[in-house]
């Protein structure tokens, strides 16, 4: 399990104030429907490393989900969001790495992993450890981020601002991975990157498919 672990927080990670006013309190609301959009009517189209892959973004109770989905591949988070940060609550991912190699793991935590602080702003940094459970098993994680200023990105759907992020991930079996993200507010994700540098399931990409660093590019803005 511990190999399938640093995997699932990176992929598409797939992204810390404690003293804010009203006003600010309501700012940071505005800014956590911004970068993760719920019920906007949109999928958002991705060109990877793992061939076309979409996500989208809806609500569920008091929960965000964010789904992302290729041919090969399915990614699930669970999302809290709170006046202080966005959390991830739950995680599930799928992968099929050949026709006879599939993982698939469900991940909870023992407190809800800090995504991103809010308000979130260039130069923001900040810093979470814990653990995350899975088939019976603990493992140890830390994750340190921070945000940077604003960048015009040019994709295939359009030259888009967006908010850059990158984020280390380390678990107890010495695997690393740093992810860098941007983030575009009213759409979410445009453009994601993760450098592989450790062992897990990441490092087995790398090693035995080639993949020294995976690539996400939004392509098409679709309507649902």
């Amino acid at each position: 399990m511990k190999k399938k672990s640093i995997f699932i927080i990176s992929l598409l990670l797939f992204i810390s104030t404690s003293n804010l006013d009203s006003s600010e309190k309501k700012n940071s609301t505005s800014l956590s429907n911004s970068y993760l959009p719920v019920n906007n009517g949109k999928t958002l189209v991705y060109e990877s490393s793992f061939g076309e892959s979409s996500t989208k973004y809806f609500q569920d109770g008091e929960f965000t989900i964010s789904l992302s989905e290729g041919d090969d591949f399915k990614y699930k988070q669970t999302l809290m969001i709170k006046e202080d940060g966005v959390y991830s609550k739950v995680t599930y991912q799928y992968l099929k790495i050949f026709l006879f190699i599939k993982k698939e793991a469900t991940v909870t935590y023992n407190k809800p992993l800090l995504r991103f602080p809010l308000p979130l702003l260039p130069g923001t940094e900040w810093k979470w450890e814990g653990e995350e459970y899975s088939d019976g098993e603990t493992n140890k994680v830390k994750v340190s981020g921070k945000a940077f200023s604003k960048e015009s990105i040019m994709t295939k759907a359009g030259k888009l601002e967006a908010i850059k992020i990158e984020t280390i991930i380390e678990s107890g079996n010495e695997a690393k991975n740093i992810v860098t993200e941007w983030f575009t507010e009213g759409l979410g994700l445009i453009k994601a990157k993760v450098i592989i540098d450790g062992g897990g399931v990441m490092g087995l990409l790398r090693d035995v498919l080639g993949y020294g660093s995976l690539e996400f590019e939004l392509a098409e803005i679709r309507s649902q």
